[in-house]
């Protein structure tokens, strides 16, 4: 009897091990955004001559911001060959809130391959932009007697259990911090580290920073930021403050931006031989 309990025990402190680890996975910054698929058989791979499809696509939004955007079509014929109406619809999906993922299917009607020279081959794309905004509100501690390292550090690092990271498209992962000591005060620098998802890009990008109580700060060579080819990116800002004591107030962080991704899939047109 003691042995079961001795093991229902062990497997009880397993579950608790688990739930804990599961807990402290939450807010860890992964950047992600809307997942794209092409519906089954919407087209199938082989397609007949005239034989009229739809383009059926899934959108998930997997980000914790809201998300409004456009989605286009296209194939790679040119245009006197091409099946594929080149048409655009928008589209709107709420943020991510714990497993709740808000989805939605869109379907582009009535496309048809009317008179292809041969069997052919061609890649139907389809594009999407949209815009995601989020916030977040640090609290960092500034003094300014350098010398006590005991309750605010002259250098730190704030990773997710502090930072209260989201998920996005772009999203920040950590800042480092650095009080500089100045002639009539301090400087307050922060470098905060971005990353994007693997796939798409961004070329629309704005960061606002403000330590709260002392206003904006000065980011520099926001010009230099690389979302295209870059997966991560450093933003540096810094401001000067003149406090009498240790304060520890919000650093809000607000990024906006359009992010662009696609998704393709290969078709085959079957001519239809003469009777």
């Amino acid at each position: 009897m003691k042995k079961i309990i001795i093991v229902l025990f062990a497997v009880f402190l397993v579950f608790l091990v688990a739930c804990s680890t599961t807990q402290q996975g939450k807010g860890s910054g992964t950047p992600d955004g809307l997942k794209m698929s092409f519906i089954e058989f919407q087209p199938r791979s082989e397609l007949k001559q005239s034989e009229y499809f739809d383009i059926g696509l899934k959108l998930e939004n997997k980000a914790e911001c809201d998300i409004n955007g456009e989605i286009c079509v296209r194939d790679t014929f040119a245009e006197s060959l091409s099946g594929v109406q080149n048409d655009c619809m928008s589209f709107q999906l709420r943020k991510k809130e714990g497993n709740i993922i808000d989805s939605e299917n869109i379907y582009f009607s009535d496309n048809s391959y009317v008179n292809p020279s041969g069997d052919l081959t061609s890649t139907i794309i389809a594009k999407a932009g949209y815009s995601c905004s989020i916030q977040l509100t640090p609290q960092l501690c500034v003094k300014p007697d350098l010398e006590d390292e005991k309750t605010c550090k002259i250098r730190e690092t704030l990773q997710a259990s502090t930072l209260g990271l989201k998920s996005a498209p772009i999203t920040v992962t950590s800042i480092d911090k650095v009080l500089i000591p100045q002639k009539d005060g301090i400087k307050l620098e922060v470098a905060i580290h971005l990353k994007k998802m693997q796939k798409g890009s961004s070329e629309n990008f704005n960061i606002y920073a403000e330590y709260e109580g002392y206003g904006p700060l000065n980011c520099r060579n926001l010009d230099r930021l690389n979302f295209k080819t870059n997966t991560e990116n450093v933003i540096n800002c810094e401001i000067q403050l003149n406090v009498q004591d240790i304060e520890e107030n919000p650093l809000k962080i607000v990024l906006n931006y359009i992010y662009e991704d696609s998704i393709s899939k290969q078709i085959k047109i079957i001519k239809e031989g003469d009777n």
